[in-house]
């Protein structure tokens, strides 16, 4: 295991020098004698760094490239100079952000990551009227009408990178803003566009206390070997997927970041005659994005192409070779396989995107031609939101709550009808239609139990969340 640490720097400094506006990064790694090295000091002090990532200075790699030398081997690059050409890189200060996209909803979270804590939602004006006095930052899904003014890393822009596009997130901090040691599901490619931010390489997280490390509790921590990287104004930063690291920003900072999925193979098609040229964020087939009078800022989501065969594999574990799945058949397994705890009613989900024609079935074909804003339509309905929708808009969790009891009733009445027809699905003497119907039921009869606790804690959490709105 390989850590990396990034420093986000508020000024363009030449990239040898010490900058003036924050503390020198990597420290200088003192021994001690009598204690851990590091102990109670801030991440980063416990051991010297094996060296800084691996530069590219005025130059992009080719995808190809980009994936044999560094994504197939989860290796961090940096891009030295990658979007200086953003008209983002001189405009965004605070007075423009204010007069152009000051109305934009923007998710906020405190400077130093906490894990339980949920994000606010409010508008940008409002955050930059207090970000300067308070403990927050903005982390949320770059606005459309933001997108034209900073440009995308070309390396991402043929092949399996461009079908695999997930999101770009917006970072806004004052400095002083410290993220957990952690790792991020998806690739990564993270660029400054205002500020000095330091990553160390890091969804799942430690506990680790980043600003004084308890050597006591984490002894092992000295062997951990690490990389550098340390970013300023039009530098970009990729950290491949799993890979742990952590984030410091001095100062004020502002930072665009692109998410794409891992994958185990690369497909280079629309490759071959890619050119590196300029291309801004709002050309690039990005699967979540938000505009204006969005009732859900979409962070987070599911990636659209793997949500698809996610489903088509669902399809094949519900059919069971036949040739349709109807409504019956989703509402008793299809509707608990595909989710646990869903956001909106899954009848309705079933009626508006997997039968929009009102057949009562769909198909695998269905699935297949599913449009991209009916896929985006079924995640939000069985992941929840990232950030708390507007008032107007908010989940209906009564009937939500119905459609689950319905479902339940539907289950018990086909059981009592069984029960009075005194099947048994045991007897030797059924002909074959009859015992793989009989199977059927028995799935339904032997899971009762385990989809009623399941119903009850579903109960709970909806009344939960209900009590809460």
């Amino acid at each position: 295991m390989k850590l990396l640490i990034v420093l986000l720097l508020l000024k363009i400094c030449s990239i040898n020098t010490v900058p003036s506006d924050g503390p020198q990064f990597p420290p200088t790694f003192r021994p001690w004698r009598t204690i851990s090295p590091g102990h109670l000091q801030s991440f980063g002090n416990q051991r010297s760094p094996d060296g800084p990532v691996r530069p590219y200075i005025d130059r992009y790699l080719h995808p190809v490239d980009f994936w044999e030398y560094h994504v197939k081997h989860k290796l961090p690059l940096v891009y030295r100079n990658a979007i200086n050409r953003s008209p983002a890189i001189k405009l965004w200060d605070d007075e423009y952000l204010l007069k152009n996209y000051g109305n934009l909803d923007v998710l906020v979270e405190k400077k130093v990551e906490n894990r339980s804590y949920s994000p606010r939602r409010m508008v940008l004006k409002a955050f930059l009227n207090q970000y300067k006095k308070e403990d927050i930052y903005v982390v949320t899904v770059l606005p459309d009408a933001m997108r034209p003014e900073v440009q995308i890393v070309p390396s991402v822009l043929c092949g399996t990178f461009k079908t695999y596009l997930q999101e770009t997130n917006l970072w806004i901090g004052s400095g002083g803003t410290s993220s957990i040691i952690h790792f991020d599901a998806d690739h990564n490619i993270h660029c400054m566009v205002h500020g000095r931010k330091s990553p160390g390489s890091g969804s799942g997280y430690s506990k680790i206390n980043v600003n004084k490390v308890d050597m006591n509790l984490y002894p092992l921590l000295k062997r951990v070997p690490w990389t550098y990287a340390t970013l300023r104004a039009g530098d970009c930063i990729y950290i491949p997927g799993g890979y742990i690291h952590q984030v410091k920003s001095y100062k004020r900072s502002i930072s665009v970041t692109t998410l794409f999925s891992p994958t185990k193979t690369f497909n280079s098609s629309g490759c071959e005659n890619l050119t590196l040229k300029y291309t801004p964020m709002s050309e690039a087939p990005i699967h979540w994005t938000y505009k204006e009078g969005d009732h859900t800022i979409d962070l987070g989501y599911r990636n659209l192409v793997i949500v698809r065969k996610d489903i088509l594999k669902l399809f094949g574990l519900v059919a069971k070779g036949k040739a349709k799945i109807t409504k019956e058949m989703f509402m008793k397994y299809g509707a608990r396989e595909l989710c646990e705890d869903w956001q909106r009613p899954p009848l309705e989900v079933f009626e508006k995107y997997f039968d929009p024609d009102g057949n009562g079935y769909f198909t695998q074909e269905d699935i297949e031609q599913l449009p991209i804003a009916s896929l985006k339509e079924i995640v939000r309905a069985i992941e929840n939101p990232a950030g708390p929708l507007k008032a107007a808009e908010r989940i209906d969790w009564n009937q939500v709550l119905a459609d689950r009891q319905a479902l339940e009733k539907m289950e018990e009445e086909e059981l009592r009808r069984r029960q009075e027809r005194g099947e048994d699905e045991d007897e030797e003497d059924e002909d074959d239609d009859r015992r793989e119907e009989s199977d059927d039921d028995s799935e339904g009869e032997d899971d009762n139990d385990g989809q009623r606790d399941l119903q009850n804690e579903y109960d709970r959490k909806q009344q939960h969340k209900h009590e809460e709105l």
